[in-house]
Formats: structure tokens, C-alpha cells, sequence
């Protein structure tokens, strides 16, 4: 364990390191820079040098083209004035120039004279150009190597042609020569122009480029593989073949040294190149940097010992103090004083631990009385959620005696006790209702509205309303005194053993999940209207899908797809689709368990923060066959097309001729009743359906105005017809023909229902 003072110290060293880190990533990218700039200043500098020879070469390559005109003129009009003036005021305008002229072929000039030509030189000695007045006769130019290699390689007009160096042998100066090529009319070379370049001068201006004391300067023509001068050696017209290294090379290895080279092509063929150690290069950078460092660490050092000191005597013995007047307390002896010897933070903390000891005699007096009482409250909140608990169906199966559906749920609350709920009931013979809910808010005050809303929901429908008119009926009640502004989102339907018809309104609940047979799970169709509790007169919607065997309906709050990881993501409906969808062949138990496990590992170890409950209906099969149902406008032209209906399915029962003849008059009966008063003079639909079997159901509704036409008296047969009441002898007749008539009006409609036993013996 370390004591505060090393620390202190561990924390100095590191900062110091860091800010030794930083000194040396800045030095690594200031020392980069520098070099960068260092190789670009002796770029520029050579391409600035080669520049410069570059305007001379091509000022000389100009005027030897200038040259080859005039000699065209001298040879067009046979007199040499213009080509001599040319020439001397040529060699006048450039100094460095040491001659130039204009050269016949054999014969070219004259037929009679085998050569003929004008030259100039700069006469050194007596600072004058003047003409050579030498003998053309004695001088076989035509046989020298500069002539040979301007007219060998001269191939159309105004090219210049560029010799290979060479010690001039009255001079004994460097020397090239460029030449042009003069043609007459036909395209033939009848003469060349040249001019004489003295390039000592210019090879020691090139040499002044030293960057470092190794460095060396080479310029060569490789064009003819020859090294015109170099620093390396101080020779001069030697051949290429003499070095060890690629001219053309970036860098190099001699004597032990690794070369950089900076090279450049020049517009007559030549290579300039400078040759500099790379150590010698950035040998004053790194130098630099080293002195930099040095600096840096010694001040390191002297601020650490500094630190040290003062934290040593202005910190630590205070805080040693402190630590052992604490130790007292940590002891348990409440009694102690810290000393408060200093006014700084430290006497300010002394301040605040006797402050807090005062207020830790207070508190564990009332943390006492406060524990006492929260072992109370837990007790009775086990007790609420053992109640809550008990009031949820949790015996499974909960109806032994239906075969025809499977039905499991769960809750798990994220508090002792919560606000969600599921339930399950059957309203009448042949209709299940499911409900799921989710009240806002948790613990008990949730409770409390969950227990008020559940029980308004069963007994709203357990008095023969539909889901629509159950939510409407409690969104009122719960609006009533709800000064908390409590609310909840719920799901409710009616499902028909018989039909398959499941019946549902969603009050802003989460959509449901169903599978259809041999399916996956998708999302029920559910457009959620406003939650319960929130504002008076809200009207719902109902919707309706058929349930056929083997279909899963999965109920769930929205703690199933708000569950939240380590990381705050939420489970997500996509994973709870996802999930389900691997889980689509287990039974509803099964299923809770699957998703439930999916949910615990994907929270890992972050605390439920929502109830968490779910409820799932499968269906195994029907307890009556489907309902067949047709759809017509309510007039009598389509009576013959709801008798065609109910003969053709009781045809596959083998009903006998008497009874479909009975069926068929009950029929047309309430049709004919429906098609003349349901509607007065507007029109509407009428729905006709069948359940064929031995007990055949056939019911009728209608969207028309409330009428109950069983209310209608027996007509009085021991009176005369004139005597006896109008109306009810269609319904007397229905009555008669069939086993049992019943009629109800659901959901503003009227639904009358008739049976008959197809008795075949």
C-alpha cells in the first residue's frame, strides 16, 4: 500500500512523462518538418542553378538556329555580309561564347570550291570578336569530330544538335558545340551553323552548390556516358564507367556514407547532380535537438525535487494529522475532535469531520427508528403483492374442461408489487375474454389503479358489452376523481370457441404478436386508440380477425420490449419478432419461458426496470364447425340468393326435404322482415350465416334500428281474423319450424339466431 506522499509523487513522475512524451512526439514532428524543409531548400537550389544553365543552352540553341537563316541567305545571294555581321554582332551579345560560324558541305556553296564557310571568334587577348580570316582550303573542317557529329545527327531544318564536350586545343578550355542544319529548296543539307560554348565558367558556378562539407557535384552528358567535370575527383571528360553508383539513383552507399542525390536534366541532354551524406544533412538538427533535451530533462528533474519539497511540507504532515484523529473515529469513538490547525481545504475537511460526527449521532438514532419502521412497510408490501398476486389467474390449466384452446400468462413486476395485470374469463357458454394492461407509474399507487381498473373491466364485461362499449364504459369511471392523472394502455378481445372470431379493441397498448398455422409471428393489425383514463367520451374502435387451429396469440407490456442492458439499449419489438419467430412451434407455456430466458440474458446483470408481463392463446381446434356467412343489400331481389346459400351448405349435411323446407320458410321469413323494416327507406346489409350440423345454427344481423321481434304476442287463433292483432304470425311460424329462435342486440346490431336438428330417421 502506498503512502499519500508517494502518490503525490507517482502522480508528479507521470505528468512529467507525459509532458516528456509530448517534448518528444513535438521534437519527432518539428525534426521531420525541419528535414523536409533542409531537402526541399537544396532542391530548390539545384533546380534554380540548372535553371540558369538552362536559359544560356537554350538562348544558344536559339541563336544557332538564327545563324542557320542567315547562312541560308548567304547562300541564296552568294554574298557573306549579312551572315558576318550576324555572326560578329552574335558573339558580341554573349560573352561566353567563344565562337561561331557556318559550315558548306562539299561543293554545296560553289561547284568549283570544295569548302566555303564564315567563322568568328572572341579574341581574348585583344578584348575584340573579329573574324578568322584563315585559309577554308587548308582547313578540313569536313574531317573534324564537332563537324561529323552536327551533320550526322542533324535529320531536318532547326534542330539543334549538341556535341560532346571537349578540350578546346588552343585554350585548353571546356568546350561544346551546338550546331543547326541549313537546307536548300529540294531539302537538302547544303551547310550547318555553330556555336562555340566555353563552359568553364559555367561547370564553377555549378560546383559552388556545397550544401555540407562531403558533398560533391558531378555534371555529365549520359548521352554519351561521359563525366564532364566532377568535385568527387576533380577529373575532368572522363567516363561514366569510372564511378561506383547510379547516377540516376535516389540515394547511394560509397565509403561508408549513405549519399542522398538531388539531380537534374538539363534541356541539352546533360545531368546535374549533388551527392551530400545524409548525416551531414540533418547533423545540425539533430544536434539541435539534442541540446533541447538535455535542457528539458534537467528541468524535469529540478521540478520534481521541487515538488517533492513542497508537497512534503506543506501537504503530508497536515494530512498525518488528520489521518490519526480519524483513526479514532473509524474506531467508533464519536467523542473525538479533529484538529483544525490550518484554514485551507484541509482545515476546512478537519471542520467537516467534527460536523459530521455531530450528524452521525443524529443519524444512526434515526436511521434506527427509519429501519424499524422500512422492516414494517416490506412486510406489508409482501403481503399487497401475495394479494395481487392471487388475484390473477395462475392456475393452469385454468379450465380443464375446454379442450378446444391453450392458454398461459405471467407477471413479474419490477417493484414488490406493480401496475400491470392480465385476466382471463369467460363472458357467456362460448366467448373468452383476454385482456392485458398496463398502468402508468409503479409500486403501490400503480397497484391500487390496477386493482380498480381490472375489476371494472371484468364486471363491464361480464354484463353482455362488447370490448368497444367495455372501454368506453371504464374510460368514463376512471376519469372520475383521478386527481393522480393515472392512466393505462390495454388490450381486450372476445374470443368465440364456435366461430373462431376474435373480437378486439386496443386502448394504446403495445401490438400483439400472432402466428397463423404453420406461419411465424407477425404483428396483429391493432391501431391503438387513446389509453383508459385520460379523457372522458373517447369512442374506440373494434377489430376483428378469424383464430382457425393451430394459430398462437401473444399478448405482452411493454417491460418486455423496454428491457434495458448494461449498455441502456432496449430489447426492441424487432428482437422480441425475431425471437418469436424461433420459438413459433412451442405451445403458450412454453413460449412465456423461451422469451422470458431471451430477455434475462440479453439484460445480463442491469436491474428490471419495469413490470414485466406476458400471455399467449393457442388455439387447438374449433368446438363447432366455422361459421359460413354471406353479405347482400337488404331487399327482397336477394332472397333467392340467401336461399341458394343455405341450401348449398346444408346440402352436405343430407338434410331431408322436409326439414330444408322448413328452413327455407323460416328464412325468408326474417329475411323479408329484414329487407322491409330494418332500414325504413335507407339501405343496408345484411348478414346471413350457417353452422351446419346436427344442430344447424343459422343467425341473421342486420345494422338496422332496434327491434326484438319476439316481443310479439302469439296471435289469438280463437278469434276471427278480423278481430286479431296485426303482425306477429311470421314469427309464430318461425317458432314452430324451428327447435329454438333467440334474439340479442350486440354492438348496435340486431343478431337473431335460429337452430334446428336435422333429424334424418
Amino acid at each position: 500500500m502506498y503512502s499519500l506522499r508517494t502518490k503525490i509523487l507517482l502522480i508528479v513522475l507521470v505528468f512529467l512523462a507525459f509532458i516528456g512524451t509530448a517534448f518528444v512526439f513535438y521534437s519527432i514532428v518539428t525534426t521531420v518538418n525541419y528535414k523536409r524543409l533542409r531537402l526541399d531548400g537544396i532542391e530548390k537550389t539545384v533546380a534554380f542553378e540548372s535553371e540558369k544553365v538552362n536559359r544560356i543552352i537554350a538562348a544558344i540553341e536559339r541563336d544557332a538556329i538564327s545563324l542557320s537563316r542567315d547562312g541560308l541567305l548567304y547562300y541564296k545571294f552568294q554574298s557573306s555580309e549579312i551572315s558576318e555581321i550576324s555572326v560578329l554582332e552574335y558573339l558580341r551579345s554573349f560573352p561566353t561564347v567563344i565562337g561561331g560560324g557556318l559550315w558548306f558541305e562539299p561543293y554545296a556553296y560553289n561547284k568549283e570550291k570544295l569548302r566555303a564557310g564564315i567563322y568568328a571568334f572572341n579574341d581574348k587577348a585583344k578584348g575584340e570578336v573579329r573574324l578568322d580570316e584563315f585559309e577554308m582550303d587548308e582547313y578540313d573542317y569536313h574531317n573534324e569530330n564537332w563537324y561529323r557529329e552536327i551533320a550526322d545527327a542533324i535529320q531536318q531544318p532547326y534542330q539543334v544538335v549538341w556535341t560532346k564536350p571537349y578540350l578546346d586545343d588552343t585554350s585548353f578550355c571546356l568546350v561544346t558545340t551546338a550546331g543547326a542544319g541549313i537546307y536548300d529548296d529540294a531539302g537538302r543539307l547544303i551547310a550547318v551553323s555553330n556555336i562555340d560554348w566555353e563552359i568553364d565558367e559555367m561547370v564553377n558556378e555549378l560546383f559552388r552548390i556545397k550544401p555540407t562539407e562531403s558533398s560533391f557535384v558531378l555534371l555529365c552528358a549520359p548521352e554519351h556516358s561521359l563525366i564532364i567535370s566532377s568535385t568527387y575527383n576533380s577529373e575532368k571528360l572522363t567516363s561514366l564507367n569510372d564511378i561506383h553508383w547510379d547516377i540516376h539513383a535516389g540515394s547511394f552507399f560509397l565509403n561508408g556514407s549513405n549519399y542522398l542525390t538531388f539531380s537534374r536534366d538539363m534541356d541539352n541532354g546533360w545531368l546535374l547532380s549533388v551527392s551530400i551524406p545524409e548525416r551531414e544533412i540533418f547533423a545540425e538538427i539533430e544536434s539541435q535537438n539534442n541540446r533541447y533535451s538535455m535542457i528539458i530533462a534537467f528541468s524535469s528533474v529540478v521540478m520534481l525535487v521541487l515538488a517533492y519539497a513542497f508537497i512534503s511540507r506543506l501537504i503530508n504532515a497536515p494530512i498525518g494529522h488528520l489521518i490519526k484523529d480519524v483513526a479514532q473515529l473509524a474506531l467508533g469513538n464519536l467523542e473525538i475532535r479533529v484538529r483544525e490547525s490550518s484554514r485551507d481545504e484541509l482545515g476546512m475537511l478537519g471542520r467537516a469531520f467534527n460536523k459530521m460526527t455531530s450528524d452521525l449521532k443524529i443519524s444512526i438514532e434515526a436511521y434506527t427508528r427509519e429501519h424499524t419502521e422500512k422492516q414494517r412497510i416490506a412486510a406489508e408490501l409482501n403481503i399487497a403483492a401475495k394479494i395481487q398476486a392471487s388475484m390473477l389467474p395462475c392456475i393452469f390449466p385454468p379450465f380443464p374442461d375446454k379442450n378446444e384452446f391453450d392458454i398461459y400468462a405471467s407477471m413479474l413486476p419490477a417493484k414488490e408489487i406493480g401496475g400491470d395485470f392480465y385476466d382471463f374469463y369467460f363472458i357467456d357458454e362460448n366467448n373468452l375474454a383476454v385482456t392485458i394492461a398496463d398502468v402508468s407509474g409503479k409500486g403501490v399507487p400503480a397497484a391500487l389503479f390496477m386493482v380498480i381498473a381490472k375489476t371494472l373491466i371484468k364486471n363491464t364485461a361480464c354484463s353482455g358489452k362488447s370490448p368497444k362499449e367495455v372501454f368506453e364504459t371504464v374510460n368514463n369511471m376512471l376519469n372520475e376523481n383521478n386527481d393522480a392523472g393515472m392512466f393505462a394502455s390495454a388490450f381486450m378481445g372476445y374470443y368465440n370457441l364456435r366461430t373462431g372470431k376474435f373480437l378486439y379493441v386496443n386502448a394504446g397498448h403495445n401490438p400483439p404478436l400472432i402466428k397463423k398455422s404453420g406461419g411465424e409471428y407477425g404483428f396483429l393489425s391493432a391501431k391503438p386508440c387513446l389509453v383508459l383514463g385520460c379523457i372522458e367520451d373517447i369512442e374506440y374502435r373494434e377489430e376483428e380477425i378469424t383464430l382457425e387451429p393451430g394459430d398462437t396469440l401473444f399478448l405482452y407490456t411493454d417491460g418486455v420490449t423496454e428491457s434495458m442492458n448494461a449498455d441502456r439499449d432496449f430489447f426492441s419489438e424487432s428482437r422480441l419478432l425475431e425471437v418469436s419467430k424461433k420459438c413459433r412451434d412451442l405451445p403458450p407455456k412454453e413460449l412465456l419461458a423461451a422469451i422470458k430466458q431471451e430477455i434475462d440474458g440479453f439484460a445480463g446483470d442491469a436491474e428490471q426496470a419495469d413490470d414485466i408481463t406476458m400471455l399467449a392463446l393457442g388455439v387447438v381446434h374449433l368446438s363447432e364447425p366455422s361459421i359460413k356467412e354471406i353479405t347482400v343489400d337488404a331487399n327482397t331481389d336477394n332472397l333467392s340468393k340467401v336461399i341458394c346459400f343455405i341450401n348449398n351448405e346444408l346440402a352436405q349435411y343430407d338434410c331431408p326435404p322436409d326439414t330444408l323446407k322448413d328452413i327455407d320458410a323460416a328464412v325468408e321469413e326474417i329475411f323479408v322482415n329484414i329487407a322491409k323494416y330494418a332500414y325504413k327507406q335507407a339501405e343496408g346489409k345484411a348478414v346471413v350465416g350457417i353452422i351446419p350440423g346436427a344442430e344447424t345454427v343459422i343467425h341473421f344481423e342486420d345494422s338496422g334500428k332496434p327491434f326484438n321481434p319476439l316481443e310479439k304476442s302469439v296471435p289469438d287463433f280463437d278469434k276471427p281474423p278480423i278481430d286479431r292483432e296485426i303482425g306477429g304470425l311470421g314469427v309464430y311460424l318461425v317458432r314452430k319450424l324451428m327447435d329454438e329462435v333467440d334474439y340479442s342486440r350486440i354492438n348496435n346490431k340486431n343478431i337473431l339466431v335460429m337452430k334446428k336438428r336435422l333429424d334424418r330417421t
